[in-house]
């Protein structure tokens, strides 16, 4: 029988007592499914945008009974689940737009130093497109987790969140859909298929030197070029730091003892471009050198943008095309090694958290004899150790460590087969969700660890789809900012350091060029064509017996045009699916002072004028971190008084951006000390004693108080850490995981209190209500009238992605940041016009500021203007915290204009518009209403007043006339 119809004869056993469970039903086999339909889904005959979508998300199988089906109409993914499982199709359904171009593993996972597939099937014979009738000839990988059984089921919540207060009026949680769970597991493997699988060199040898460089030793032997005084191994007091001219010759050679199985040794490139100099590794016989070296450039000094990166010297002729075209990223941390099996020697590498490649296999004829010694670094055209004539400029890399092996050895094979028979015990489950009514999935991995032993996760790829071209060309010439990118979303909740979610998620969403596909019609194959999902740093988690680990969760979007607003409404829709706890906008007034006179006016302005939050804000003295018993009491005391007003309170607290001791800051992995390389130049490690009882102080304070609101200013941002002496991290290896884990952790356990949480960077997926619109600080220190145009600036570039409620705005009460009475709204009774136009601008908008002060209103007229505004923004809150259509942006010169829009509302449409001149403007403008779901005829009002009906144009279209006095703004409602 051949591997096909052994895959379709044990999936007639699987079938025959696989039971799935969905909801409280359980269905008997794989056939009770419902049959799938090519056919177009209700769903996608509607826009998504503007109508109800009736189809819900349902798993189906094809007649065939080996593929299941993923679909809610709008979107589905296909999976061929024999002879593995891997996905051969996402579709939009309503353009029937294919997104797969080749199969790939269904995840990759790093387990105790073993590198392995997760389902997948090969044998594309092209990977630009996937024809139908090539999927019964796909087999599975040997080496891979095979595909065992599934699971079917609702959403789940990840997380608990607390409704207390006002959110939008549809949102659901848990999101409504279907969860598919697809579990995975190893088969029995040969001796030879396991050492095939490991990324550790030492695996089954035994080690006879290793060397990090963190010191020199005395066994290595140095040659440094004559050519230029600077030449160095040894730079700025770190072994294994090269220093030297790009064309030259500088290394370390090792003698080895009898019996070597492999050398290998780790490289950062730096600033080095040279070709034949290029850094390396080279075996050396009596008679004979081999070499294999990195060409990152050439002796120019110029980049290789080539499709070529390997050189490999056998002895007698150079290949320079080693392993083929394999356009690779040098940017990271390398391994290479040169291993040593009867007749030959491999010449192989991989990337920091890649697996192992053959670049060539050099054939000595005979059995290879044990080498006399080993070169490391830069080692010359023929690692003969000399320099080129034109020795170029100065460049600095790094040699991070270096190896030396026994060959593999049978009491080591021992050792492997137990340790992988315990391997074979873990049970890999992949997740997908599937949700109602937009078409948008998400995907995460749980490792159940079922052995008896713990075992360490360093690293899942959590998603791997290779994706149709998209706008492919074939050559960038190095510019990777005009490389165009599919036209899919995505992004994980391992989101950090940044307000926008594309920077936010640039750490673990990685689009690749696929080096497989050999018929893109890019020569140096860099078209971005594959995404992986994956931490850069890894996990490097330890999971104990009988525990589970999951990983980070991605969220899939593809996008059916090319609009830029069209695109932003859709991930806004994601976002209120996915994270509906971003639809509360609580009015919040951020206190200046702490005393007990200052915060009771402040209680009582705020429950007069209609606010339901104060924060303690920064410079107030409030300290959150003192836990006095005076403290407690006068925090209990506080929360006492504002209850009985109906104002809930909270504080401000500042994190990551700043320097706590030498002990408890991150610690630089180059020089081992704090400080030089942390986001915000200095931050404490989470995981440090201090990060410790930092977050015990915050759970208590929140646990004991009654405090509902936090401002967590500075963030943590993603830093590192090196120190091996935390207690909540074990290494620079685990560090960033464990601090995201902590500070997710405690985001997650606030939005189960109800705690609001306002947060400057992009933690949404955790639990974060808000981050900021984007603003410039010292701009709220310029005249008045510049900050109204800079509001609105703001306000129209920052909500492209994000709905309103999810971002925030300032408004300096007091003077910020300096300006002086023109910058400053104080005394508020003296700028009544420019206050108002602040609120109005921001809330307007829906967007809550950083209403910044020592009061809200200073005479019965300023707090008149307050509460009508305050009210006014209740009477219409939920269309105003509704999308934003971004109409023209403000650039004082003319009207400038934003719309709500809204289909599953009474009001459909609030138009606000502004004029930011001196003169009065009365024109007429068009308003597009397709996205208030209204076809043919719109009633219109201006504010208060009586509403007249308006044809549509063919382009959902109206003409409307609007007048607007000068420095001031008027309103429309579509209904």
């Amino acid at each position: 029988m051949n591997r096909n119809v052994i895959g379709i004869a044990r999936l007639g056993l699987f079938f025959g007592f696989i039971n799935i469970v969905i909801g409280q039903q359980h269905v008997a086999n794989v056939h009770n499914l419902s049959i799938w339909s090519e056919k177009q889904k209700e769903g996608a005959l509607v826009d998504w945008l503007v109508s109800e979508v009736k189809d819900t998300a349902a798993v189906y199988r094809n007649k065939e009974s080996n593929e299941l089906i993923l679909s809610n109409g709008l979107l589905s993914r296909t999976f061929r689940i024999t002879p593995n499982s891997t996905t051969i199709g996402l579709k939009l359904l309503g353009n029937q737009q294919e997104l797969i171009r080749a199969v790939k593993p269904e995840a990759v996972v790093n387990i105790d130093g073993f590198t392995i597939n997760v389902g997948g099937l090969k044998g594309q014979p092209n990977l630009a497109f996937l024809y139908p009738d090539w999927i019964d000839g796909l087999e599975a990988d040997p080496l891979s987790f095979k595909f065992s059984g599934f699971k079917i089921g609702k959403p789940e919540k990840h997380m608990e969140w607390k409704r207390v207060r006002h959110h939008a009026p549809d949102v659901e949680w848990p999101p409504k859909g279907v969860k598919l769970q697809m579990d995975y597991k190893m088969d029995n493997l040969l001796v030879e298929d396991i050492l095939a699988m490991s990324q550790e060199s030492r695996l089954g040898r035994k080690v006879m030197y290793f060397d990090d460089f963190s010191t020199l030793s005395p066994e290595l032997r140095v040659r440094t070029s004559p050519i230029n005084e600077r030449s160095s191994f040894i730079n700025e007091g770190k072994p294994g730091e090269i220093y030297t001219p790009n064309n030259s010759a500088v290394y370390a050679e090792y003698k080895l003892a009898p019996g070597v199985g492999l050398v290998e040794t780790s490289i950062d490139l730096g600033t080095d471009l040279s070709g034949m100099w290029g850094p390396g590794i080279a075996l050396l016989w009596k008679d004979r050198t081999i070499k294999f070296n990195m060409r990152p450039g050439n002796e120019s000094g110029v980049q290789n943008n080539e499709a070529w990166r390997f050189t490999v010297y056998d002895g007698e002729r150079e290949n320079t095309r080693a392993g083929g075209k394999e356009n690779v990223d040098f940017s990271k941390t390398w391994f290479l090694r040169m291993r040593i099996e009867g007749n030959k020697v491999y010449c192989e590498a991989r990337p920091k958290g890649g697996v192992w490649k053959t670049y060539e296999a050099i054939d000595f004829g005979k059995e290879v004899e044990d080498p006399m010694a080993v070169r490391i670094g830069k080692l010359g055209r023929h690692a003969e150790g000399v320099d080129h004539e034109v020795p170029g400029q100065l460049v600095r890399l790094k040699i991070n460590e270096f190896g030396v092996y026994g060959k593999t050895n049978s009491s080591e094979l021992e050792k492997i087969k137990a340790k992988f028979k315990e391997l074979q015990k873990v049970v890999i489950s992949v997740n997908y969700e599937l949700y109602d009514k937009v078409p948008v999935m998400s995907k995460w991995v749980t490792i159940h660890n079922g052995s008896g032993t713990p075992i360490k996760v360093d690293n899942i790829v959590s998603e791997f789809l290779g994706i149709a071209d998209h706008d492919p060309y074939s050559g960038y010439r190095g510019r990777e900012d005009l490389k165009v990118k599919p036209n899919i979303h995505f992004e994980t909740d391992y989101a950090f350091s940044s307000g926008k979610v594309t920077v936010a998620n640039g750490q673990t969403v990685h689009w690749e060029a696929d080096q497989d596909y050999v018929t893109q019609i890019s020569w140096v194959q860099d078209i971005p064509n594959t995404m992986k999902i994956y931490p850069d740093q890894g996990y490097h988690y330890l999971v104990d017996a009988e525990e589970s680990f999951e990983s980070i969760r991605t969220f899939i979007l593809p996008y059916d045009s090319y609009d830029k607003e069209r695109n932003g409404l859709a991930l806004r829709k994601m976002y209120r699916t996915i994270a509906p706890w971003v639809t509360e906008n609580p009015m919040m007034f951020h206190l200046t002072k702490s005393g007990w006179d200052e915060f009771k006016m402040g209680i009582d302005q705020c429950a007069e004028v209609g606010y339901e939050m104060l924060n303690f804000s920064f410079g107030s003295g409030f300290n959150p971190e003192n836990e006095s018993e005076e403290n407690y009491r006068q925090m209990k005391k506080y929360v006492e008084y504002a209850d009985s007003k109906g104002i809930k309170i909270g504080t401000y607290s500042l994190l990551a951006s700043r320097s706590i001791s030498e002990k408890d800051d991150v610690i630089n992995p180059k020089t081992g000390k704090r400080g030089g390389f942390a986001i915000f130049g200095n931050s404490p490690c989470l995981g440090s004693e201090w990060g410790q009882d930092y977050f015990r102080r915050m759970y208590r304070m929140f646990s004991e108080t009654g405090f509902m609101t936090f401002t967590h200013d500075g963030s943590y941002p993603g830093d590192v850490c090196a120190s091996e002496d935390h207690p909540g991290h074990t290494s620079l290896g685990d560090s960033q995981f464990k601090q995201w884990k902590m500070i997710s952790d405690f985001y997650k356990w606030c939005k189960a209190q109800g705690v609001y949480l306002r947060v400057p960077d992009y933690y949404y997926l955790s639990g974060s209500n808000q981050s900021g619109v984007g603003y410039r600080e010292n701009n709220w220190s310029l005249p008045r009238r510049h900050q109204l145009i800079h509001t609105r600036q703001n306000i129209f570039d920052g909500t492209w992605e994000s709905i309103p409620t999810m971002r925030w705005s300032f408004i300096p009460l007091a003077q910020y940041h300096g300006g002086g009475a023109a910058a400053t709204i104080e005394p508020l009774n003296e700028h009544l016009d420019h206050y108002e136009m602040m609120l109005v601008s921001n809330i307007g908008m829906g967007i809550q500021s950083a209403l910044r002060g020592p009061r809200l209103y200073d005479t019965q007229e300023t707090k008149n203007m307050v509460k009508g505004v305050v009210d006014w923004y209740k009477g219409y809150r939920d269309i105003l915290e509704s999308d934003i259509l971004h109409l023209r942006r403000s650039d004082g010169r003319d009207l400038d204009y934003m719309m709500h829009v809204n289909p599953q509302l009474k009001e459909k449409g609030f138009l606000l518009v502004f004029n930011p001149t001196n003169n009065i403007i009365k024109k007429k403008i068009t308003v597009p209403l397709y996205y208030t779901g209204i076809t043919h005829v719109a009633n219109i009002r201006e504010q208060e007043g009586k509403s007249s009906p308006m044809k549509l144009n063919r382009n959902y279209e109206i003409e409307l006339e609007v007048e607007v006095a000068p420095n001031w703004y008027n309103w429309y409602v579509v209904e």
